[in-house]
């Protein structure tokens, strides 16, 4: 890390998470910012940290896919689990950029972290056949899931509206909005802003539109 790398630390396990305080609090050129049990435990008065290692509780898929879902609208999240279910794929199409075993030691934490920072994409070796097993399993997920804010942010670029004028409409800053754009269209799997106006008619999320999503498709719970 060549600049000062701020970090959030979201772990359920009070032992883990002030051991992950101490090692993280300790690094040259990174400043802790927030040390939480949970997710909803983050200030948001406070400065957005620049990557959230994220230990979560024991959970389902969809839970995980949730968490991560709304911690990668803050910054670029690096799971830290023990992954005993099939959840590394769930945890990297939600937008985790990393994934790292429990058990790895202080150096390969380090190192994820210096990578994920970066804007690259960290897989412990650990999990590295767990992620060629899952992804070699027929996929059972649910289609794909567009959360509230994406649904309403998709809406307004049907509208005709920049990311600046969504930003000021929905309050947030123009670097979520992007966010939540590119989110967007990987979810959907389309490309320029033409498709995703189109795909936002499909969707009855136009201008005129009912806003009913179709069979098949469903709005996530959270923000």
């Amino acid at each position: 890390m060549s600049h000062i790398v701020t970090i959030a630390v979201v772990e359920h396990h009070s032992l883990v998470r002030r051991g992950l305080a101490s090692l993280l609090s300790g690094l040259p050129l990174a400043e802790l910012i927030a040390v939480v049990a949970e997710p909803s435990e983050l200030d948001p008065a406070l400065p957005r940290p620049d990557v959230v290692v994220f230990g979560p509780a024991p959970s389902s898929g969809r839970s995980l896919e949730v968490a991560v879902d709304r911690l990668a609208g803050l910054s670029k999240v690096l799971v830290v689990a023990d992954f005993i279910r099939p959840l590394v794929t769930i945890a990297l199409r939600a937008g985790a950029f990393g994934c790292v075993h429990r058990e790895s030691g202080d150096d390969e934490l380090v190192h994820a972290l210096t990578t994920v920072a970066r804007g690259g994409v960290y897989i412990s070796p650990a999990l590295a056949p767990r992620l060629r097993a899952e992804l070699r399993t027929p996929s059972t997920a649910a289609p794909a899931v567009l959360a509230r804010r994406e649904v309403e942010t998709l809406r307004w670029l049907a509208a005709g509206m920049t990311h600046r004028q969504i930003a000021r409409r929905m309050e947030l800053t123009e670097a979520t909005v992007s966010t939540y754009v590119k989110r967007i269209r990987n979810k959907l799997g389309v490309g320029n802003k033409a498709d995703l106006t189109r795909k936002a008619i499909e969707l009855g999320l136009g201008p005129e539109g009912s806003h009913v999503l179709p069979e098949g498709w469903r709005v996530g719970d959270h923000v």
